[in-house]
């Protein structure tokens, strides 16, 4: 197949940003390309991947499958322990995908979870091709513009998982996190230590999430890395922890001034 076909395979497939981003990876022309372009080539294949999860019901996580669906299943510790005292808490999960990680129940509080996703409406067709009913119906919205529609101080706790090193901007994420989520509250992040490496920045994958010797949360790229930590002391402290849960997760507590 000459190079002129391949190409037009590719556009078809993926349309203009799938054909540039196959021409800078795979035949080294010089186009330098935004972190929300390649944001924007990755989207297919997460929306792949969600598809895949649902044809099967899981993938290799069957387990979470039913959690996920499950309206009695208890608020994992982690952000349990981050709620305040008052019997009625509000958590925004950001980044949540077609159906939230978090369980719905925690002992002495009523749990109040809004779900947002840039790509909510393309999960909801996902979601009915596979005929699945989710307890709470995730929203259009990115993790960079939370404030368009949240106004400041507006959840007791925001988590996000597996989600803001795929984002086009994770600096302006967390910012926006801090914003919306109460003073004295807290944002928690579950993520992967340096995905962009483990995935060779490919797609969704281009930045490194990372802790420092001396326990500070770093962000990187291909070129940078950032020390969030000390960048946003203003606005909050962060802590950060190692843990193995079915691989390595990196933590990060952040609590709003």
């Amino acid at each position: 197949m000459s190079v002129l076909s391949k190409a037009r395979k590719v556009f078809k497939r993926g349309g203009v940003h799938r054909l540039v981003s196959v021409l800078v990876s795979q035949y080294g022309l010089p186009i330098p390309l935004s972190a929300k372009f390649r944001h924007t080539d990755g989207l297919p294949s997460e929306l792949g991947f969600w598809d895949a999860y649902f044809r099967t019901k899981g993938l290799q996580w069957a387990d979470s499958y039913g959690i996920r669906l499950d309206p009695d299943f208890p608020l994992q510790p982690r952000p349990a322990a981050l709620l305040p005292p008052q019997s009625e808490v509000h958590i925004l999960d950001v980044g949540a995908g077609p159906l939230t990680y978090l369980g719905k129940k925690t002992e002495g509080k009523q749990i109040n979870i809004t779900a947002v996703d840039p790509l909510a409406l393309e999960y909801d067709n996902i979601l009915s091709k596979y005929q699945v009913i989710p307890i709470i119906r995730t929203q259009k919205l990115a993790a960079e513009e939370l404030t368009k529609r949240f106004p400041p101080n507006s959840f007791d706790l925001v988590f996000a998982r597996n989600c803001i090193d795929h984002s086009y901007d994770p600096q302006r994420a967390i910012l926006q996190m801090i914003k919306v989520v109460k003073s004295g509250g807290y944002v928690l992040l579950e993520h992967t230590p340096n995905e962009a490496d483990n995935e060779n920045y490919d797609g969704l994958h281009q930045w490194n999430f990372s802790m420092s010797a001396n326990g500070h949360f770093l962000i990187g790229s291909r070129s940078k890395q950032v020390d969030i930590t000390g960048k946003f002391a203003e606005h909050c402290t962060m802590t950060c922890e190692m843990v193995v849960d079915q691989g390595d997760w990196l933590i990060t507590r952040i609590r709003k001034r």
